[in-house]
């Protein structure tokens, strides 16, 4: 279990995350929602130990790791809107790259190459560069990285965007399955209909708190969500 409390990202009168607090439970699909700049992506980011709070703490596992961002990167995994490292290489080499920087499990990456690619819908792709990819194939690409690597808690800033309906079918099943295996998800969007779709509860973030939490098992569900975000009046 991960859990923010009282969490507070930046100066005084513009802070991105105020006194934000959250759990994410073990096989569970949370999502955040919430207007542009209410703090999503910062929120993921310290969820990910890649940005460390100004205040309050970070617990893992009944273990505070406010101050030790490693033990959190050790089992989270951060899918941005850009991909990290060379635009020179190829998709194949890419993955390959990364599943030795993620310390993999030792020989994956070879064994599960044609699995990988056929999953992610990536092996017609597999010696193009990064920098011919869509905006829709580099994301497949980030999440086939991710799922090599199987973090316990898989973090999506925004995955829906860019993305058309094969990788909206790829991404979900991805979703589905690693919240089967036991795995926590997060997910960020600026609508609601990909979190009310998969996720069993949604925080509604604004100026950088939550304001509104609605679970799956709530009547009128996908209506809640739908008027946090302003989609219904």
């Amino acid at each position: 279990m991960l859990e923010l409390v009282g969490v507070v990202v930046g100066e005084t009168g513009a802070e991105r995350l105020n006194r934000c607090a959250l759990t994410v439970r073990p096989g569970e699909i949370l999502g955040v929602v919430g207007p542009t700049g209410a703090g999503k992506t910062t929120l993921l980011e310290v969820l990910a130990g890649h940005r460390t709070p100004s205040r309050g703490r970070l617990v893992w596992e009944g273990r505070e790791v406010t101050r030790s961002p490693d033990r959190l990167r050790a089992v989270t995994g951060l899918v941005g809107h850009e991909i990290p490292g060379p635009r020179t290489s190829s998709v194949a080499d890419w993955l390959g790259l990364y599943a030795e920087l993620d310390a993999a499990p030792a020989g994956a990456w070879r064994e599960k190459r044609t699995e990988l690619l056929a999953r992610f819908e990536l092996t017609s792709l597999a010696e193009r560069p990064l920098e011919a990819l869509s905006r829709g194939q580099a994301r497949r690409l980030c999440w086939a990285r991710h799922w090599l690597r199987r973090p316990r808690v898989l973090l999506l800033d925004a995955p829906e965007e860019g993305v058309d309906g094969a990788g909206l079918r790829i991404l979900t099943q991805m979703i589905k399955e690693s919240s089967a295996a036991g795995g926590a998800v997060v997910l960020t969007s600026v609508a609601p209909h990909f979190p009310t779709l998969l996720c069993d509860r949604v925080l509604v973030l604004q100026a950088g708190a939550v304001s509104q939490e609605h679970a799956r098992a709530t009547p009128g569900f996908a209506t809640a969500v739908a008027t946090a975000q302003g989609w219904v009046s």
